[in-house]
């Protein structure tokens, strides 16, 4: 399982049947990776960047946030521009991503912080951290909480945790593992339990390239998925539309 995502958020593993859950999810990577690869949905290989990249990503789309993030490293094409920036001057660049007035004190005040803790090579620190370290460091910046943090810790910092994002949370509903109703945080806290060790990057890209392809929020396209086999959702819709293809033969033979 993930354990560091778990040691990291103080939480003991608490999905019962967890062994069986870690099979079952593994058989999902697998089949996630064999069609979908392990794509890098924009996300940055340096952590720097993507702090800035994941802030700005924040309650908006795909294509708006990678425009503006696209728009304030062509402004701002240092460290220290960024933190001696005005904030209106930030703000015209983002405005067309949401919350720019919000994002953009964010962004100064964490490029501000990366200066004063780690100097003007704040990537080069930030590899150096251990898994505990580096959390507890971005976490402490604007606008990083705990998914966020280990979003950056995933995907440029190469270390084996597990964010959840809604799609995610959306597809381990379906399948069977985790209940309906709990808050997001819950979702975090619990679900790397049944992720198998070191597989934690396969998973989650695959989950949010799943979740916005075939397993969308509103109509999901159970009949191309394919983990109808291990979902408790898809197998349950797709006998429902099986039986009622099989009463309207029944009443046309009937009326026949």
């Amino acid at each position: 399982m993930s354990d560091l995502t778990l040691r990291l958020l103080n939480r003991k593993p608490a999905i019962s049947r967890r062994r069986v859950w870690q099979v079952r999810f593994g058989e999902i990577a697998d089949r996630l990776v064999a069609a979908y690869g392990v794509p890098l949905l924009g996300n940055l290989d340096d952590p720097t960047q993507e702090i800035f990249y994941i802030v700005l990503s924040a309650k908006t789309t795909d294509s708006q946030y990678r425009r503006t993030y696209a728009l304030l490293t062509a402004e701002f094409q240092s460290l220290s521009a960024l933190a001696d920036a005005r904030v209106a001057k930030i703000v015209r660049c983002i405005v067309g991503g949401g919350l720019a007035n919000k994002k953009a004190r964010q962004v100064k005040l964490i490029a501000s912080r990366l200066k004063a803790e780690l100097g003007d090579d704040p990537t080069t620190g930030l590899r150096r951290m251990s898994a505990e370290d580096a959390f507890d460091f971005l976490t402490g910046l604007p606008g990083l909480g705990p998914k966020s943090a280990l979003c950056v810790m995933m995907c440029s910092l190469n270390f084996d945790v597990f964010p959840v994002d809604v799609n995610v949370s959306r597809i381990a509903q379906r399948i069977g593992v985790v209940p309906r109703g709990l808050k997001h945080y819950d979702y975090t806290q619990t679900l790397p339990a049944v992720v198998p060790l070191g597989r934690s990057k396969e998973l989650h890209v695959g989950l949010v390239v799943h979740g916005r392809t075939i397993c969308l929020p509103r109509k999901p396209m159970c009949e191309r998925c394919f983990l109808n086999d291990l979902c408790n959702f898809g197998k349950r819709r797709l006998r429902g539309k099986g039986d009622g293809r099989q009463r309207k033969r029944t009443r046309k033979t009937k009326g026949n």
